[in-house]
């Protein structure tokens, strides 16, 4: 396995971090020794310098030559680990998945997300804004804890399609007043992945235009899950942009007051 590492090149590469830092221990070990030389042959031989100093500083190269080893190899690691990423990514293509994202793409003039709340709150809105920062559609949503799914028809809050493309999820919860910790919320998107993407550090996902780090999904479909959360509800949008509510209502428990 070693061989196989090094002869691809992810070990030694000269315009790594670590391949940079050897050439720099190298130029800087060269110009230690001409010093070094050039003083041993100018000192007096009646008194001759103490090699104490000298010593420490070789020990000092050595030392940061094995961490240069170390950082080369994890480099390697990670490399080879971004690999792997890459071949298991393509069995993503075509498949749907969640991810955990304050975006999402509305594709074909429908979009699937969800909102979680760490407990049950006073209120919720859920806001869905351009890339300007502009609201084109709100949603009241339920107010227990737990996980909400929302599909968006791609209409603004008048009822006119909108753009397919990358919107942005805001949601806002109020507390109740007697709340013992602070509500947190969190959303996902949901979509299908179109393409795959990577750099020298990270494997990503694109779901249209909207390109998501693998590491951030949390499941795999077959199909678009259109009516079914893990413990939420469906909440479908109608023109006025409010959501209806009819979901399964799996999050929380019937007699659990809601605003």
């Amino acid at each position: 396995m070693v061989d196989a590492v090094s002869a691809s090149g992810l070990i030694g590469d000269p315009n790594s971090q670590s391949g940079q830092s050897r050439n720099k221990l190298a130029n800087d070990l060269d110009s230690f020794m001409n010093l070094l030389t050039a003083q041993l042959k100018a000192q007096d031989p009646l008194s001759p310098m103490d090699s104490t100093e000298f010593t420490n500083q070789l020990v000092l190269f050595a030392q940061v030559e094995q961490q240069i080893n170390q950082n080369e190899n994890l480099e390697a690691i990670l490399q080879s680990t971004v690999k792997t990423q890459q071949a298991m990514a393509i069995q993503f293509l075509d498949n749907y998945v969640e991810v955990q994202t304050d975006r999402v793409m509305l594709q074909d003039s429908q979009a699937v997300f969800t909102y979680g709340l760490s407990d049950n709150a006073k209120d919720v809105k859920v806001l869905v804004k351009d890339q300007d920062g502009n609201v084109v559609r709100s949603f009241d949503g339920e107010s227990y804890e737990g996980l909400h799914k929302i599909t968006w028809d791609g209409t603004d809050m008048n009822g006119e399609a909108v753009e397919d493309g990358i919107y942005t999820l805001q949601v806002t919860a109020t507390e109740h007043e007697d709340a013992e910790e602070e509500l947190k919320t969190w959303t996902t998107t949901l979509g299908k992945v179109t393409g795959v993407a990577t750099d020298e550090n990270a494997t990503y996902l694109a779901i249209g235009d909207l390109s998501v780090d693998i590491n951030k999904v949390l499941g795999v479909f077959n199909d678009l899950p259109l009516d079914d959360v893990s413990g939420g509800d469906d909440i479908a949008g109608d023109g006025d942009g409010d959501g209806d509510g009819d979901g399964d209502g799996g999050g929380g428990g019937d007699d659990e007051e809601t605003a």
